[in-house]
């Protein structure tokens, strides 16, 4: 019948619609399986209320965290100032508050940057092979053979004390991991036959890469990802904390350490805040991260 639909048309569009189906159906149970985790909500909690506190620091902080009054110099914790005042007499509490903003952007934004740099080399030199994944993985070897903070220490130091250099060292540092990952998945996966399959209908390898392989690698690299945001919120307390991240007066946790360490028999609230603020944080995403873990753990599917 002329204008009549072809039944494979009707096949192919319930195949997809199939597939579509099955595709959310693991989501939902990977998201199931996250939130049966232990200490899930807790994680979560945490996580939300951080990024509560960071996005409405200016609601939040009951005063400027860089005024300066050297009348209420090391006040301790009262109504007037729930943690105290340092030695230059600004609230600790206001500075825990705006330095949260400066912990989850270094812990997110450098984290999103080596997945992002990670992947991308992952990819290029596992499915391209030859001496194209030789000379990646031999950069990656190399950066590699450095201790983690040595290293941050080193490009902070080349790149200049500041927000920006601590997101670059971090996401270099970070790198590695997600490139020598990506890099084995994609060797497992291009192996597999629909990738075989695509290959010889004549698809263009772009395609394969961009269609079959890093949907199916991507997994992993979350789980990487989420696992290492605390870390990096860790490692950008070091830098800060040894002076090469956030400078003064800017509020960052490890900043704050650093300065109340020559205080802590006099007032030890000026490293009791920012220090209990950076244990809870760490703590709480180290849970989110199992709990990713663990809901795209394909070993946890029923």
């Amino acid at each position: 019948m002329a204008g009549s639909i072809p039944e494979s048309a009707f096949a192919d569009r319930a195949a997809a619609l199939a597939g579509a189906a099955a595709v959310s159906d693991r989501r939902w149970d990977a998201l199931r399986r996250a939130a049966r985790a232990r200490l899930a909500p807790f994680g979560a909690a945490v996580l939300i209320a951080a990024l509560a506190v960071a996005l409405a620091a200016p609601v939040l902080a009951p005063y400027d965290p860089y005024a300066q009054d050297l009348g209420s110099a090391l006040q301790a914790p009262g109504r007037a100032h729930l943690l105290g005042t340092d030695n230059v007499g600004r609230d600790v509490l206001s500075r825990v508050i705006w330095g949260t903003r400066v912990s989850l952007v270094a812990g997110f934004v450098s984290v999103a940057i080596a997945a992002l740099a990670g992947s991308l080399l992952g990819i290029a030199a596992g499915y391209s092979g030859g001496r194209v994944d030789g000379l990646v993985m031999r950069v990656m070897d190399a950066v590699l053979s450095f201790p983690p903070l040595v290293l941050a220490l080193a490009l902070g130091a080349v790149l200049g004390a500041g927000l920006t250099g601590v997101l670059i060292a971090l996401g270099v540092v970070y790198t590695p991991t997600f490139a020598r990952l990506m890099r084995g998945q994609v060797l497992t996966v291009k192996a597999r036959d629909y990738v075989e399959a695509a290959r010889a209908l004549g698809a263009p390898a772009w395609r394969i890469a961009w269609q079959h392989v890093l949907p199916n690698a991507a997994a992993p690299i979350v789980v990487q990802a989420s696992l290492s945001v605390a870390f990096a919120i860790l490692a950008e307390a070091s830098l800060s904390f040894l002076g090469l991240g956030i400078q003064p007066p800017g509020a960052s946790w490890g900043s704050m350490i650093n300065a109340g360490r020559g205080y802590l028999q006099q007032a030890p609230w000026i490293v009791f805040g920012p220090g209990a603020a950076l244990f809870v944080t760490v703590v709480g995403l180290n849970f989110v991260g199992d709990a990713i873990r663990d809901g795209l753990d394909p070993r946890l599917r029923g």
